[in-house]
């Protein structure tokens, strides 16, 4: 399994022996985001140094407030700081929020724009010389100074909720990072990805998905239950997931969650997330449920990114404490995930 956090929440100290500790544990991957937290590059040159084996990633940055090239140029960077650590490469349009109130940038034409970052970066790691004109970006006969990385380019993945995403990580990308994957999601995922890949005239085989798992730190604690429920509050006023939600029957549950966040009621919002949406879409069961729940994404080729819903009274406590829980209940299963 993967790991990942809002990396403002921890300090760099904090950060730095979180990410060891998963390491120790034995994840597989971290995974920083950035929102308005750390800068995510800045973070895995930091971890790059500091661990040892784990491989180091992004899940995600957007592709709007960095070219193509400069992506580029930040994933050689990462891959040399680390040895060959850096991977998987999850780049995303960036939630709304973020990129309209914090950049002050609005998302435009998000599949074609993916498209293309996902062909210049892919082009610029693994060609000695590259050209494309683009609708946004044409490099020219352009080369990264100290070459590209070649067969050992990191897999890109696409983060994708709506249809259109998932169908265009299939004809471009090296996976599909979701949120929220249930049993309804995940079928329509792949059926998705069937289609995008024959467009793509692509293996669908060859299309790793991956998810964010949230994970309550202790459903007995009606505090730690706060935090879950906040967590979903957030995701719950984005438009993006009440496609998820309506595909799983929980679109009221999720409107109404919405309409309060964005009244600013933020406590409302929180209380209003039920049960079922908090036990469809966050790890909140027992510790034999929770281990099922990590088994059927093994089974099903998934590649699972533990997401600490920590109490922020217990901020760093909880951090440590998801991954400890979550490690165990893998451990408890005879079966492996596997990353394409």
């Amino acid at each position: 399994m993967g790991f990942t956090c809002h990396t403002g929440d921890l300090t760099w100290d904090e950060l730095i022996s979180w990410v060891q500790e998963g390491e120790r544990l034995g994840y597989t991957a971290f995974c920083t985001t950035e929102e308005s937290g750390k800068d995510a590059f800045a973070v895995l040159a930091v971890l790059a140094r500091e661990t040892r084996t784990i491989s180091l990633g992004t899940a995600i940055v957007n592709f709007y407030s960095r070219t193509p090239t400069l992506l580029a140029m930040s994933a050689r960077s990462i891959h040399d700081l680390s040895g060959g650590r850096f991977g998987p490469f999850g780049l995303g349009a960036g939630g709304i929020g973020f990129m309209q109130r914090g950049h002050g940038i609005h998302i435009e034409k998000p599949l074609a724009r993916a498209k293309e970052t996902v062909a210049i970066v892919r082009g610029l790691l693994t060609q000695k010389k590259f050209s494309y004109d683009g609708q946004w970006f044409k490099p020219n006969d352009f080369h990264l100074r100290e070459g590209p990385i070649g067969q050992a380019a990191p897999p890109i993945w696409l983060a994708g909720l709506g249809p259109k995403m998932v169908g265009t990580a299939a004809q471009v990308a090296d996976g599909v990072i979701a949120n929220w994957l249930t049993e309804e999601s995940l079928a329509e995922y792949r059926g998705l990805i069937a289609q995008g890949a024959a467009e793509g005239n692509r293996d669908p085989d060859g299309v790793q998905v991956a998810t964010l798992l949230m994970t309550c730190v202790d459903p007995d604690d009606e505090a730690a239950l706060f935090a879950a429920r906040r967590g979903l509050a957030f995701y719950c006023a984005s438009e993006h997931y009440l496609h998820i939600a309506d595909i799983c029957g929980l679109g009221a549950d999720a409107r109404e969650v919405k309409v309060a966040w964005e009244d600013r009621e933020f406590d409302r919002a929180t209380h209003l997330v039920s049960d079922r949406l908090l036990e469809k879409f966050c790890l909140v069961g027992t510790p034999e449920q929770n281990a099922e729940r990590i088994r059927w994404l093994f089974d099903n080729g998934v590649y699972p990114i533990v997401y600490p819903l920590p109490r922020r009274e217990r901020m760093v406590e909880d951090h440590h404490a998801v991954l400890r829980l979550a490690s165990g209940w893998a451990d408890a299963l005879d079966a492996t995930p596997s990353v394409g």
